[in-house]
């Protein structure tokens, strides 16, 4: 196989949209992160009602390592200069098996039907083909976008040649109505501890993290800086997160939570978002994946909150998500990823 720099074509100046439905292009800015999430917060709640995105998400986002906020990402903005359009192009900064580019971007819904998605995903392929190109690397590339299922998005990518390739189920479990209660969750083994995670484990937790979904579809090892930016972010609760240590302290199992109080209206109640739970490949077989997800579940009531979620992978090698109905969730709205192949 040739490089990504040898076998993809790009666009070597690649212009803004031209002015449409009454919005005009210019490049995103750090300065426009509010009017960005508060864009992507309307759009959510027709697209995606149980869900808000948080400040946290995009402050993340633009400090993706590798991203040119300048050059990856584009605001459409209307008369009075507030954003109504915004397209971002994130370059995954670690390639092991893979190299992907996700797309992230909506229209405000007043302003859909206007051609204003089309000509911003256009560019968002455009600019991604950019990055890609510029790589030096002999590895399988992929351009995604994420939707829930049913999302015009998904339609207007299906048009520009992307198709489905996995789905991400919502979990969620009432806490009180199950959490806590299982009757089959493993003892703890000989020799393994259980306790909450603490600042000082973010690293190991990352190493733990890489080889524990090295298996797992799109998984690409998280660089440091990205990884310490979402365990120190204002809705990151390593107070309610576990890890499961063995008998010579290292991590073997973790789950990690979030909570984030302005996206409780949207779900109808509090909850804590259960972002990763994995077992390192060489303590499999344990029964670890319940002993540490059902800890964090009790940390979550203990809390005060009222109910857990989490998405899980239709497909996960694992079997998952048959721990997660035992431990008392139940699947809901499903998400898709649609990608293309370079």
């Amino acid at each position: 196989m040739a490089t990504l720099r040898e076998r993809i074509t790009a666009p070597a100046h690649l212009e803004h949209p031209v002015p449409v439905g009454g919005l005009t292009f210019r490049a995103g800015a750090r300065d426009d992160l509010a009017a960005v999430h508060a864009l992507a917060v309307a759009a959510a709640a027709v697209d995606d009602p149980h869900a808000r995105p948080s400040t946290a998400d995009f402050e993340r986002t633009f400090s993706t390592e590798g991203l040119d906020v300048a050059r990856d990402t584009l605001v459409g903005v209307d008369a009075e200069g507030h954003v109504q359009a915004y397209g971002i192009v994130i370059d995954v900064p670690s390639r092991v098996t893979a190299a992907r580019v996700v797309l992230d971007g909506t229209v405000h819904p007043e302003f859909r039907g206007r051609g204003i998605g089309r000509r911003v995903l256009a560019w968002q392929v455009g600019r991604a083909r950019q990055r890609l190109a510029a790589l030096d690397v002999d590895l399988p590339a992929t351009i995604e976008v994420g939707a829930p299922q049913g999302a015009g998005s998904l339609r207007l990518a299906a048009r520009s040649g992307f198709e489905p390739t996995r789905n991400w189920i919502d979990m969620q479990v009432v806490l009180g109505e199950g959490a806590g209660d299982a009757t089959d969750v493993p003892a703890v083994p000989d020799g393994h501890v259980v306790r909450a995670a603490t600042p000082d484990d973010i690293e190991p937790l990352r190493h733990a993290k890489n080889d524990s979904f090295r298996d797992h579809w799109g998984s690409q090892p998280m660089v440091e800086s990205d990884w310490r930016g979402f365990l120190t972010a204002s809705k990151s609760r390593l107070d309610l997160s576990r890890v499961v240590l063995d008998a010579d302290g290292a991590i073997v199992a973790f789950a990690i939570v979030e909570v984030d109080p302005d996206g409780f209206a949207a779900r109808g109640r509090s909850y804590g978002y259960v972002h990763w739970v994995g077992v390192v490949r060489a303590a499999r077989g344990r029964g670890l994946a319940p002993v540490v997800l059902d800890a964090s579940l009790q940390a979550i009531r203990a809390d005060g909150l009222s109910a857990a979620v989490l998405h899980v992978d239709a497909e996960n090698p694992s079997g998952a998500g048959r721990i997660y109905e035992r431990l008392g969730f139940v699947a809901g709205d499903v998400h898709v990823t649609a990608s293309t192949p370079l």
